[in-house]
């Protein structure tokens, strides 16, 4: 056997990175948990980088990823890229504080979440308590997790009636981002024109 084929091709895993894009469901949710579990067991490590990608998903599966994330004796560093919108965007505010990073061109969406019922009319009465319940999550959450000190005040600036798109110096200011990480462009300035 020679060197090069006994050589293990290193994956994102071996470095403690974990990947989330797409919709925040439950199938991402049970492989991030996996993921934060196996690294807290393995002992290889010092930290998790948690790379975020993702336009949002469930309520149910994202506040799953993030209560692993806050038993993680391992601190987990979030770094948000193209999009962290609605749940994701909770999910990214739960990275140890001072090692939340976006990138310039992050778009970043806070709102209400939204939900569909069907039954009949004690079911939509009974799910109407669990909707409130999870209102009251997402209020909470924020509250821990960012700048922003009252219910009122988290209405009025990020869980508007309508979507809340955020620049990178807003998301500053509100204490979800601590950094807006600076890109280097890949070409020089002698090819610029």
């Amino acid at each position: 056997m020679s060197e090069e084929s006994g050589k293990k091709e290193r994956g994102l895993s071996d470095y403690g990175i974990i990947y989330v894009s797409g919709s925040i469901d439950d199938g991402t949710s049970e492989s991030v948990c996996k993921e934060i579990i196996e690294y807290n067991i393995s002992g290889k490590i010092d930290h998790i980088q948690m790379i975020i990608n993702s336009s949002g998903g469930s309520c149910p599966a994202g506040f799953a990823m993030i209560d692993i994330m806050e038993w993680s004796r391992l601190p987990i560093f979030t770094t948000g890229i193209g999009m962290i919108a609605s749940m994701a965007l909770l999910v990214f505010m739960t990275g140890t504080q001072g090692r939340r990073v976006i990138t310039p061109r992050t778009s970043m969406l806070s709102h209400r979440y939204s939900a569909m019922t069907w039954g009949n009319h004690s079911q939509l009465l009974a799910g109407r308590k669990e909707q409130d319940l999870e209102h009251e999550r997402i209020i909470d959450h924020y509250l821990r997790y960012s700048k922003i000190a009252s219910k009122d005040d988290l209405e009025k600036y990020l869980l508007r009636d309508v979507d809340t798109w955020l620049n990178p110096d807003e998301a500053v200011e509100f204490g979800l981002v601590d950094l807006v990480e600076p890109l280097k462009p890949q070409i020089g300035d002698e090819r610029r024109g």
